[in-house]
This record gives structure tokens, sequence and C-alpha cells, in this order.
């Protein structure tokens, strides 16, 4: 799976924006202190390879309601053959601004969780503030959103810009500790509404 993500990056480095997976660690941090256990409907946004949704798997509540959003066509199509549909996970291959389609097309609620592998520092300002939206607006009140960032990108004006969008977006924001166990380091963002 490392190859395929990595030529996927190199096709596409600001659609993938990593060149290697994120780790199980980082799968273990993402995941943690965001309720996933009690949560009835969950989304990730751009899982990859799976690593994170394998983390969600083993944490939802069996009743939960849990889609998943890839928009590299590749990428989609081995999350089809990991996970499809007969593992309690729905795939989509669409854009994370279609949040509401995709819960209307499931007749989900608002969510309670969403999961996020997105490669933000890759992405222009303007797509960045159309996802927060999308995020925002198809988040149950007190829900979660989690997302994490590269330790040695924090140094980047971006960086900094995209952490105010979330303090302007979301009442809670928290700062994980570092995960050193993934290529590059990394930590989470855990954000409440």
């Amino acid at each position: 799976m490392k190859g395929v993500f990595l030529k996927q990056f190199l096709k596409n480095p600001t659609s993938i924006g990593a060149i290697c997976p994120s780790s199980k660690a980082l799968a273990r941090e993402i995941t943690s202190k965001v309720e996933l256990k009690s949560a009835l409907n969950i989304a990730e946004l751009g899982p990859g390879t799976g690593v994170f949704t394998d983390a969600i798997l083993s944490l939802k509540h069996p009743k939960a309601k849990f889609f998943s959003v890839e928009l590299n066509e590749n990428m989609f199509n081995l999350m089809q053959k990991r996970f499809g549909d007969h593992n309690g996970v729905t795939v989509f291959n669409d854009s994370a601004t279609n949040l509401k389609n995709m819960r209307n097309e499931l007749m989900m609620e608002k969510l309670d969780v969403i999961v996020s592998g997105l490669p933000w520092a890759s992405f222009p300002e303007s797509l960045q503030d159309s996802l927060l939206e999308a995020i925002f607006n198809n988040l149950h009140d007190e829900g979660y959103f989690a997302t994490f960032a590269y330790v040695q990108g924090m140094l980047l004006p971006a960086a900094q810009k995209f952490k105010k969008k979330l303090k302007q977006h979301f009442s809670e924001v928290e700062k994980s500790k570092v995960v050193w166990k993934n290529t590059p380091p990394a930590f989470v963002y855990r954000c409440r509404k």
C-alpha cells in the first residue's frame, strides 16, 4: 500500500499531500478523545489507504453510521476494495465540500465526529474555507472535528493562518502532543463545535 500511496503522491501532490500513509500511532491519536464510541454519525475525509478508517472501525458504536470521502479515484478504488459497504463504512468518490449530499443519501443526521486526513497545507485558502464551512455546517452542536498537521509545517505562515481559521470556526481547539512515530512527525487538532 505504501507503493500505491507514493505513486499517487508523485502524480498529484496537492491531493495526497504526503509521501507515505499516516502511522497507526497517529491514527490512535486522531481517534482518541473525540467520543467515537458514543457517536452515531461519523465521517472521514481523505482516508488514503484507510489507516484512520481501521482505527474508527475498531472504536465506533455497532449502530453508528459511518462514511468515508476520497476524491482521488485510485485511492477511492483501494478503499472500495479494502472496505466497501460490507465492513461498516460507505465509501464515496467525491469532494468533502459535498458532505450534506452524502449525509442525505445515507439518511444521516448531522455528524457527531468528522476525522480528516486531508492535506490542508497543500490547499489554496479558498478551498480550505469551503471545506471548513462544509465541515462546520454538517457537524452536530458539540460535535468533534479532528485533523492533523506536520510539525515542520508549523513554521510556515500558511500553517499559522490555518490554525487561526480553526479558532474562528470552533469554540474549542486543542492541540495534541507530537506523534513522533509518524513520517514526518505530526500532531492532532481536536476541535469542538
